[in-house]
């Protein structure tokens, strides 16, 4: 392996070594470090939730004694003494209902056991024989619940229950809940009592979590145990007159820490504990009758012997992610001396063809530049189009200032651009004409009307005046706001004058027609008769002569206005062949250049190559949808049958239609009457419109037909993304398109627009966002072109 060089493949292996090490114990060092952290944070919570467990089972048997006490006061507090038989069948309905109550019972006022109900080992209730009652006179709960004022609540310390004396075996830790009872009269006449099996709770408070490392302990204020890990010492403070095992005397460190803080931990060489008091009062227990308040000690101990035992997988994890990642390092270092050898030797092959390669990019270039410039010629010639088009061309703001004005309009007005920069449309419009046009302006810019048109005069700055048509319509961005007002005009001064003579025409054929009609020379009997009627005839034959003369000039005018047309038609055309040669030319060399072998433009290059390809087949598309909007009113295309059916159909199997779309064809699609080229650019483009809308995988789309009197009501129907209300009069301009993709010409509703407007048909859309759209349009059944 002469690839191998040992002093560099030291040099890195040795550091990386050394930093993978460091990196590797520093994340199992964390790891161990939040393994101790999320154990002591579950500690922590469970502490919460066994603290708030404890003092719901308060408040529920608080809740409990004043439900008894209230169904005793409805039922019992009308007898000196209550019922017997009464009172066993509430308690031992009250009994079944909460298994957890160990006992119930009704002390009268010595400590008698009046009525008592408990849980037999099968877990039933039961009365007790009155045999078996007992005086607790001597109790300490009994005498604490003597003390009560009138509906206070008594809770006992949690202790062992004694019977006759002695403790129960096996042991049966409870707590008692006393309330006094009085009779209707107020006087005191025993005391209501629940004896709650603490065993339940006790069960809930070891089992509810199960925490690997942790024990719970449950103690009293003074640290006596009520619920360890060890159960023999449970209760050891009640059944032996000694406390050491308090936890002021087994570990006085701990204790003196818990009386400071009611909650926190404490650690020692092999145990963290953590602590919190729980404090049982009125306000916890939400019950005001409740004066008193207990204290208990919530306790977890981490034994940290077992985390440490556990933890040794690790130390395992560690080194084999260690040796593993010493090994990729290794064989990354030779594989990378091995392809720098390997890059070497390719090197040396590439600088003999780099001169090559640097000649070729040299040529790509110069004739990449070579093009360019025939792209900007071509662009010149693109406007040049516009800027001497045969109508005049102005931008408009809303305040009605001419802000951008073509050559057309300069010469025809007279005015210097800058002059009409000074001025708005008033300035140069006819009084006459100036109420009309300036109704229609604000309707407008008011968003009332998407376009107008109207036929008005103008005042030049000679001061003569000419007629223009002129179409007004809105330039909208994006967010369909209104960036100017566009104004095509067309002088139409001579027409106006050919109309004026046809009127005048038509008016001395009616005074010929006149004379006609009421002149009659039946003799010329005297000389001054035939005189007049001689003069007569030759006014009529120059009347005559001067009306042929006057349609010989509207013959020439109108042949040389369709003259001029056809030229525009043929320049048209033959500058869209000028401007569609480069652009293929330079399309075909980019894509030449980017499909090369030995291809070297870097990153940055192809991108831009991309880009200008993208602008390529854009500017192709709108060269395309310019020629084709202007040669819809073509009069030279012919019209005859055309079967909609098959056209439809003929369109679907030429376009490109994903599979995931179902197109629908109504079989009734009718006959009309016209030109297919026109009738082909409707439906195929709303056809590719309504593919376009699917974003979703899966899309429908119906064309269909409805019979009017008069009419065909066609639709072309999809469930695609819809389209806002607010756009629906842009859609249908010319260059306007609502979506942000830079390859769409924004021509094709417009085209579909001006077919329809050309068959005297109309177009609309319906749509809903996210449902899909509709666009209806009607064809004459028989054509009104």
């Amino acid at each position: 392996m002469k690839f191998i060089q040992i002093k560099k493949l030291l040099l890195f292996f040795i550091p990386l070594t050394v930093i993978t090490y460091l990196v590797i114990d520093n994340y199992y060092t964390i790891i161990t470090k939040n393994q101790l952290e999320i154990i002591k944070n579950g500690a922590a919570n469970d502490l919460n939730s066994k603290g708030i467990l404890i003092n719901d089972m308060y408040k529920y048997l608080a809740k409990d004694i004043d439900i008894i006490d209230w169904e005793y006061k409805k039922d019992f507090a009308l007898d000196l003494e209550p019922n017997k038989d009464k009172l066993e069948a509430f308690f031992l309905h009250l009994a079944n209902l909460q298994t957890t109550y160990d006992q119930v019972r009704f002390i009268d006022t010595l400590g008698n056991e009046i009525v008592r109900v408990d849980f037999d080992s099968i877990n039933a209730a039961k009365v007790t024989d009155f045999k078996k009652l007992q005086n607790k006179s001597d109790r300490y709960y009994f005498k604490n619940a003597q003390k009560l004022e009138k509906d206070d609540i008594y809770f006992s310390n949690i202790d062992l229950n004694m019977e006759y004396g002695k403790i129960e075996i096996p042991y049966n830790p409870v707590l008692r809940v006393a309330k006094k009872v009085y009779t209707t009269d107020g006087n005191w006449n025993g005391v209501l009592i629940i004896n709650y099996f603490m065993d339940n709770l006790f069960h809930k408070l070891s089992t509810q979590s199960n925490l690997e490392y942790a024990s719970f302990e449950l103690r009293t204020a003074e640290g006596f145990n009520l619920v360890s890990e060890d159960t023999h010492k449970n209760f050891k403070h009640i059944t032996s007159s000694s406390d050491s095992l308090a936890l002021y005397n087994t570990n006085q460190e701990f204790w003196n820490e818990i009386q400071k803080n009611p909650v926190g931990n404490y650690s020692s060489k092999d145990v963290i504990y953590l602590y919190k008091k729980l404090k049982i009062d009125s306000n916890s227990t939400k019950s005001s009758h409740y004066k008193d308040n207990t204290s208990f000690l919530l306790i977890h101990k981490i034994d940290l012997n077992k985390i440490h035992a556990s933890q040794y997988i690790y130390a395992i994890y560690k080194w084999s992610s260690f040796i593993i990642i010493l090994v990729l390092i290794l064989f990354v270092l030779l594989g990378i001396q091995y392809y720098n050898h390997k890059l070497h030797v390719q090197n040396k092959t590439l600088r003999g063809n780099n001169e090559e390669l640097e000649g070729l990019k040299n040529k790509l270039q110069k004739t990449l530049r070579i093009k360019l410039d025939e792209l900007k010629l071509t662009e010149k010639k693109f406007y040049s189009i516009f800027n001497n088009a045969g109508i005049g061309i102005t931008l408009i703001d809303l305040a009605g200032k001419p802000v951008f004005t073509n050559k057309k309009l300069i010469d025809v007005l007279g005015y210097s651009e800058e002059e009409l920069k000074q001025m708005t449309f008033s300035d140069f419009t006819h009084p006459d004409d100036l109420e009309t046009d300036l109704i229609l302006f604000n309707k407008l810019i008011n968003r009332d009307i998407s376009s107008y048109n109207i036929e008005k005069r103008y005042i030049c700055k000679d001061t003569s005046v000419i007629w223009g048509d002129l179409s007004v319509s809105l330039l909208l961005n994006k967010e369909n706001e209104i960036i100017n007002i566009i104004g095509a005009v067309s002088d139409i001064t001579e027409r106006k004058e050919a109309q004026r003579e046809t009127k005048n025409l038509k008016k001395i054929i009616h005074s010929l027609n006149y004379i006609a009609s009421v002149l009659k020379i039946d003799s010329t009997e005297n000389i001054s008769e035939v005189n007049e009627s001689v003069n007569l005839v030759k006014y009529i034959e120059k009347q005559s002569e001067d009306i042929l003369n006057a349609n010989k000039a509207r013959e020439e005018l109108l042949t040389n206005l369709e003259h001029k047309n056809t030229e525009l038609n043929n320049y048209a055309h033959i500058v869209s062949h000028d401007l569609k040669s480069p652009l293929r030319s330079i399309y075909t060399l980019l894509n030449w250049i980017q499909e090369e072998p030995e291809n070297t433009l870097t990153e940055e290059s192809n991108m831009y190559a991309q880009l200008i390809l993208e602008n390529l087949e854009k500017m192709e598309s709108l060269i395309t949808g310019i020629l084709g909007y202007s040669s819809i009113d073509d009069d030279k295309m012919s019209e005859y049958e055309i079967n909609t059916h098959d056209l439809v159909n003929e369109i679907v199997k030429l376009i490109l239609v994903p599979k995931s779309i179902e197109i629908k064809i109504d079989q009734n699609l009718p006959i009309i009457n016209g030109n297919k080229h026109r009738i082909l650019q409707v439906f195929q483009n709303l056809i590719q419109n309504a593919i376009k809308s699917f974003t979703n995988e899966t899309g429908k789309i119906e064309v269909g037909v409805k019979e009017m009197p008069d009419f065909w009501e066609f639709y072309v129907k999809d469930n695609g993304k819809g389209i806002e209300e607010k756009y629906f009069k842009k859609i249908f301009e010319l260059f306007q398109s609502i979506d942000d993709s830079e390859t769409k010409s924004g021509i094709g509703l417009s085209i579909v627009k001006k077919v329809i407007h050309f068959y005297k048909g109309e177009i609309w859309v319906e749509s809903e966002v996210a449902k899909g759209t509709t666009f209806y349009f009607t064809l004459p059944k028989i054509s009104n072109k």
